[in-house]
């Protein structure tokens, strides 16, 4: 008999084990074919919370639709989404117009005879704009003007020039044009054009500069004649030398690196002087270099002000040539604006620490820190001050201006309100001021204030932005209430889809071929077929209330379909269509009756009978709106919040009252009176005003309605809560189920050691019984040997 001993671990259930062969025994099948018919209780509750999980995934899918339902069909329902208006100018150049909710619709002519200005106060010059940090070499690289970027002509035709061609360069692109003529250099130095072709003269303009410093002119144009023999060519030679003509394009031979703010500039030896200018120019070191009309090589820091300033090294003989060696850097300044008043205005005789005022508001300064800046700051910051202060750095001047227009003054302190004396530093006077004008209109011919260019008319807002006669017409904007019908419409759809193919999803098929455990998991679910049903009722509900043109959403172009039309598919997906055109068509001619289809929820009660039960007096309905209002004959009641007094002809009798007084109940409709007025009003009739919600019943609005019946299903508390909530049914079979799993483990793990302890004492019972098998064949052996 043989035996093999391993050790491994179970996946399934996490436990050590022994692999056994017993006996030619498989232990591990044996163990594992126990388990798995052990674990069948177990593995029926995972499949069930599968589909459990499955389940309320879908509702929670659902939910979230039905939500988004709830909100499209509730704003339908408020008053503010029928009272929203739209205005519209015949002319916005004379007036632009807006309307809030509830203002009044119409036409509205509005003739604007001026427009209002606004005040304003503009101080002096401060004097001082910013500089900028620079540094000029000393090195003249042209004695005369330069050669710009231009057009040389000659005969007609252009050559393109540079600034950054060489004297070569420019000889060069004349002898390749079509010019026909040759360009040459003498050994005098003088620059020669000639006419390849005996005879024509040649005629030249230029924009560049190059004739000028060659020294060629039209005038010293020598003609030719294509008469003598061989014929004489045209030419022109120039006075001037190639000297004359600018050398800073001449390779100056000269390599090495130098610095400037830190940033290296590398010079090869066919740099020329406009070459390393671009370089310094492009190095990112935060200036610009150029050759000036002097000849002479200036770097200036592109920011103004007293910092950055321009640093310069150089460790090789670079900076030579170009004439900075030694050059002295000139610092930049700070403009006005930035500087602080102790600097700008000097501390002798200039601004002083205190405050000024403008239109009673008070500032304070510090002339050691504060800057034009800084108190320009704190004047806009103001939410008391009422101007708009500037400073126009192309001017130097600060400005004032009235933030309303109109003939208002900007009230400048002055002495005691002036402590600083900063408003006299600046030159800033009421003597200055230009004061504003008010505007002239009028509103169908009414006379109206405007107030900084606006009139607020009816609910209306009207602003003038100049003269002339314009018409405003403000009606029901019907198009945003059209789009928020079309969001429910779009909500609806998308809601009755989630609902309807999860409640028919696997309709006629093997669900339990389905791997996927969401397939079919709501198919005829109650609670989704009583939503199913109540969403598509929503389309033939009527609300008979109301008047009879407006009871139904057919009326005003809400279907499912043209009517008359039988379209199975449609009937199926239970869609609502839109017809806009009718929809409009019902706003424009009763917005008011299909605000009340959409959105009420209160009825009108008018001279209703009130009569009593068992000696109470009550209203016929409960859940009471607003004030109520009560006669006995001609006699009108007094209603009062606390306990009604008793009635008295006697004025002395401060325990009563000389009226007649009542409280309601308005959850009820139970009504107190001081004294019965049976008896103070013996025959007479007791009648009744009043108005009670209906939010929750049938002739509610039938958005009201939806609303309602979309909130008891998505509400905390609701139905899907009590499916899918935290003390939902599904929630509480899951985890039932997962602690029956829990518990199914631990006894799973227990017989499965168990198991393999018994075959441990197997495989220790057959291995004794092996050994002394064993024994017994070795005596018998020995025995049999001593016999022979």
């Amino acid at each position: 008999m043989s035996l093999s001993l391993s050790t491994t671990t179970s996946s399934s259930l996490g436990t050590t084990h022994m692999n056994n062969t017993v006996g030619g025994l498989d232990v591990d099948a044996l163990v594992s074919a126990t388990i798995q018919s052990a674990s069948l209780p177990m593995i029926s509750l995972q499949n069930k919370n599968t589909k459990l999980q499955a389940q309320m995934n879908d509702y929670n899918t659902i939910k979230t639709a039905l939500g988004t339902l709830q909100y499209a069909a509730t704003d339908l329902t408020y008053a503010s989404t029928f009272s929203a208006m739209k205005a519209t100018s015949s002319d916005e150049k004379i007036v632009t117009a807006s309307s809030q909710n509830g203002g009044t619709s119409g036409s509205y002519v509005i003739n604007v005879g001026a427009t209002a200005t606004i005040t304003s106060n503009t101080s002096a010059i401060l004097g001082n704009a910013a500089r900028k940090a620079n540094v000029a070499g000393t090195q003249v690289y042209d004695s005369g003007t330069p050669v710009t970027d231009g057009v040389l002509t000659i005969n007609g035709i252009p050559i393109g020039v540079t600034a950054l061609d060489s004297l070569t360069t420019i000889v060069n692109h004349i002898n390749s044009s079509a010019a026909g003529v040759t360009a040459s250099v003498g050994t005098d130095g003088k620059v020669s054009i000639t006419q390849k072709t005996a005879g024509p003269t040649i005629t030249l303009t230029d924009t560049s500069g190059f004739l000028t410093n060659a020294g060629i002119l039209q005038a010293n144009v020598t003609a030719g004649n294509a008469d003598t023999s061989g014929g004489i060519k045209a030419y022109v030679t120039g006075t001037g030398n190639a000297a004359d003509i600018p050398t800073y394009n001449t390779a100056l031979n000269e390599t090495g690196t130098f610095s400037i703010n830190g940033k290296s500039i590398a010079v090869t030896k066919d740099d020329t002087v406009n070459t390393i200018v671009n370089k310094i120019t492009a190095s990112g070191a935060g200036v610009t270099a150029s050759v000036g009309t002097d000849g002479k090589v200036t770097i200036k820091q592109n920011t103004a002000g007293l910092t950055p300033t321009i640093q310069i090294t150089d460790s090789s003989t670079l900076l030579g040539p170009l004439g900075l060696t030694g050059a002295t850097v000139n610092p930049g300044v700070n403009s006005d604006e930035t500087r602080t008043l102790d600097d700008l205005f000097g501390t002798a005789a200039g601004a002083t620490s205190g405050y000024f005022s403008i239109n009673g508001t008070f500032f304070n300064v510090d002339s050691t820190k504060d800057t034009i800046d800084s108190i320009i700051n704190k004047i806009n910051t103001s939410t008391t001050v009422g101007v708009s202060a500037f400073y126009n750095s192309n001017t130097g001047m600060i400005s004032l201006t009235s933030q309303t227009a109109g003939a208002k003054d900007i009230k400048l302190g002055t002495g005691a309100t002036d402590s600083s004396d900063f408003l006299s530093k600046i030159g800033l006077a009421q003597g200055n001021q230009k004061t504003g004008t008010e505007a002239s209109v009028t509103v169908n011919g009414v006379s109206v204030t405007p107030v900084n260019n606006k009139v607020t008319f009816n609910g209306n807002t009207f602003t003038l932005t100049g003269t002339g006669t314009a018409t405003v017409s403000v009606q029901s904007d019907v198009d945003s209430i059209v789009a928020k019908v079309q969001t429910f419409i779009t909500a609806y759809n998308a809601a009755i889809d989630a609902v309807y193919n999860k409640l028919n999803e696997g309709s006629g098929k093997d669900l339990n071929s389905s791997t996927d455990p969401s397939v079919g998991d709501l198919f005829g679910d109650p609670t989704l077929a009583t939503i199913n049903n109540k969403l598509r009722g929503i389309a033939s509900t009527v609300v008979t209330n109301q008047v009879s043109s407006m009871q139904q959403l057919s009326q005003v172009g809400i279907t499912t379909g043209a009517p008359g039309v039988f379209d199975s598919a449609k009937v199926q997906s239970g869609h609502l269509e839109l017809d806009t055109t009718k929809l409009k068509s019902a706003l424009q001619s009763d917005i008011q009756s299909v605000t009340s289809l959409f959105g009420n929820t209160l009825t009108s009660v008018t001279n209703e009978t009130v009569t009593q039960s068992g000696g109470v007096y009550s209203l016929k309905n409960g859940s009471i709106t607003g004030d109520v209002t009560i006669k006995v004959g001609t006699q009108t009641y007094t209603q009062v919040s606390g306990t009604p007094k008793a009635h008295t002809a006697d004025p002395t009798d401060l325990t009563k009252t000389t009226g007649y007084e009542y409280s309601v109940d308005y959850t009820t409709g139970k009504i107190t009176f001081g004294s019965d007025p049976a008896s103070d009003f013996p025959g007479d009739t007791i009648s009744a005003d009043y108005k009670y919600d209906i939010s929750s019943g049938s002739n509610a609005g039938i958005f009201v309605q939806m609303q309602t019946m979309l909130n008891d299903n998505t509400k905390y508390g609701g139905q899907f809560d009590a499916i899918t909530g935290s003390n939902g049914s599904i929630t509480k079979t899951m985890k039932y189920n997962n602690d029956r799993i829990s518990d199914l483990k631990t006894r799973l793990a227990a017989q499965q050691a168990t198991l393999y302890t018994k075959y441990q004492n197997m495989q220790t019972l057959l291995a004794s019984i092996q050994s002394q098998g064993s024994y017994m064949t070795s005596m018998l052996a020995s025995l049999n040997s001593s016999s022979k």
